[in-house]
């Protein structure tokens, strides 16, 4: 064989050598990949925002990863009933003709890969996983040539949601009732008197109104939850004379109309508040104004110009053809003694009006059914108070706080029903308020910014931190959040002495479930059990939740965690 055969022969054996070595290292590859070392940070996946994102550092060992190879990893979010897909990333050997990352046969390598997630929350529970397929360069056997199943490698497991755990509906508003449990009645009368007299006529007393005063008086002095005022006797006279004499008429009047009525009441109770008031101008002037009289617009230029009760009479007498009508028309009509009295009437106690709103009793006014449902706490019943008020009296805070209480109840389209249709009746900061946090709590994120934009001052400010908090934006958050929403917001800052601090004299179920995810962060497993009993205990539901929390995956199947 000649030389030049020889090296032929060599050339085709080297060949074959590579292309043997080349398909042999995949499989060696794919046998050893435990190798391959990963590193996921953060170890547990965190919602923030509405994405979950995490860095995915993979190292290849030296004297791994084959020259003529070429690795398609795709991170890939696992859970029960689906999967997300992240962007996959191409290594590949030495001698591979591509533009993608190249890890060394003799050194290794590594690369690093920020994936993102769209946030589903079925997947609490998923395993983040490195699917990998490989092929051999375009060179190897054909049946190498399109990526084949290479590995599947766990890096994280879980997704920590604990931003959801934000109380959204403690940053809603409701709006105030206007109750007064005692309710003020009131009736007046008046006796009129002849010109210069203080003599009460009988005809006076035979009036309508005057007989309407005496029931009121009678029939509220001695009646049940009734206080009856004082009885005021105020005597006027009409500003036509002179002003001393005046005076003197007008306690004469208020004198007199005390006795007359005293005498029609003898039988019952009630004090008497005797005042004089001299000449009325003020209701000299209130008539004009109400009247019809031609030059009445000169009269109350008259009154304006003179502050002087004996330069207002002249100048008004002056008016020949006015002072006539006057005479006729307003004068006589001011010289009285005018009587007021008023009564206190006591409303049904806290417990007749829960029941009777309960009842959806039409006898309440809509400010005793709003209070009413301020006073009950179980959210069905306050509920259903609320909306008997919406329905009766189409009233715009009966709509709010309806919104405000099906959303602590977690009926957030019912609730959005309830406030759209308040807004439709008035637009009110706490309407926008509340709506801007349902928004949130949808991941409207805009249209909550659209609400807000309005609305100033400490009211939104819990609300405007739930935003920050639902953005991702925790530090933010922590700036304008307070109670358990700032312990939320400190726990996924981190900040866990704040978080603690926030709820300290929080011991609802929320507040205990929060302190046991703390607890687990800071590896206090003993009191994480604790926490999560107490919490189970004031609200069964949090057993589920905490079966399905990948901050308890430590807990998961040891006996104290199944026996909660």
């Amino acid at each position: 064989m000649t030389m030049k055969r020889l090296a032929r022969v060599s050339m085709i054996l080297t060949a074959m050598m590579v292309l043997l070595s080349s398909c042999n290292g995949y499989k060696k590859m794919q046998k050893e990949v435990d190798v391959i070392d990963t590193k996921c940070v953060p170890e547990v996946l965190t919602l923030k925002g509405s994405t979950v994102t995490a860095d995915i550092t993979v190292t290849f060992p030296p004297k791994y990863f084959y020259e003529e190879i070429v690795l398609k990893i795709t991170p890939v979010l696992v859970y029960e009933g689906g999967e997300i897909p992240g962007t996959p990333k191409f290594v590949q050997g030495e001698k591979v003709k591509d533009n993608y990352t190249v890890i060394s046969w003799k050194k290794g390598g590594s690369y690093t890969q920020t994936v993102t997630f769209p946030y589903n929350p079925k997947a609490n529970l998923s395993t983040l996983e490195l699917r990998i397929e490989g092929k051999c360069a375009d060179k190897c056997r054909k049946k190498n040539i399109n990526f084949a199943p290479f590995a599947a490698v766990a890096v994280a497991q879980g997704i920590s949601a604990v931003q959801n755990d934000a109380d959204y509906a403690s940053a809603m508003l409701i709006m105030p009732d206007n109750f007064s449990r005692i309710t003020t009645i009131s009736e007046n009368a008046e006796i009129k008197y002849l010109i210069n007299s203080a003599k009460v006529r009988k005809t006076e007393l035979t009036q309508e109104q005057i007989k309407l005063f005496e029931d009121f008086v009678k029939e509220n002095s001695n009646k049940s939850k009734v206080t009856l005022g004082n009885v005021y006797a105020k005597g006027y006279a009409s500003p036509d004379g002179p002003v001393a004499f005046n005076d003197k008429l007008s306690k004469k009047r208020s004198e007199s109309g005390e006795k007359a009525m005293k005498e029609s009441l003898k039988d019952v109770n009630v004090t008497y508040d005797v005042s004089s008031y001299g000449e009325d101008w003020e209701g000299f002037k209130k008539l004009v104004e109400a009247s019809d009289i031609e030059d009445k617009d000169l009269i109350l230029q008259v009154l304006a110009m003179y502050s002087s009760p004996v330069e207002r009479d002249k100048e008004i007498m002056n008016m020949s053809s006015v002072f006539e009508v006057l005479k006729k028309e307003i004068l006589p009509q001011l010289r009285r003694t005018q009587f007021v009295v008023s009564a206190d009437v006591e409303g049904l106690s806290d417990a007749e009006l829960i029941a009777a709103a309960t009842k959806g009793d039409k006898n309440l006014n809509v400010e005793e059914m709003l209070y009413a449902a301020s006073l009950v706490k179980d959210n069905a019943q306050k509920a259903n108070i609320y909306k008997l008020a919406a329905n009766q009296y189409n009233d715009v805070r009966a709509y709010n706080n309806l919104g405000v209480v099906l959303a602590q109840t977690g009926d957030m389209t019912d609730a959005k029903k309830a406030l759209e249709t308040a807004a439709k009746l008035q637009s009110t900061p706490q309407i926008s308020n509340n709506l801007a946090v349902l928004a949130i709590a949808e991941g409207d994120y805009a249209t909550a910014k659209r609400y807000l934009s309005a609305l100033k001052g400490d009211q939104v400010k819990q609300t405007k931190g739930l935003l920050a908090l639902a953005e991702g934006d925790y530090t933010a958050a922590a700036k304008e959040l307070d109670g358990y929403n700032l312990a939320v917001a400190e726990t996924l800052n981190g900040n866990y002495a704040k978080a603690k601090a926030a709820i300290s004299k929080c011991n609802d179920a929320d507040c205990e479930y929060l302190k046991g995810v703390i607890a687990m962060r800071e590896g206090d497993t003993k009191a994480a059990i604790a926490y999560l009993k107490s919490a189970i205990a004031k609200n069964p539901a949090l057993k589920e939740k905490a079966q399905k929390d990948i901050e308890f995956a430590k807990l998961f199947g040891t006996s104290e965690f199944l026996a909660l």
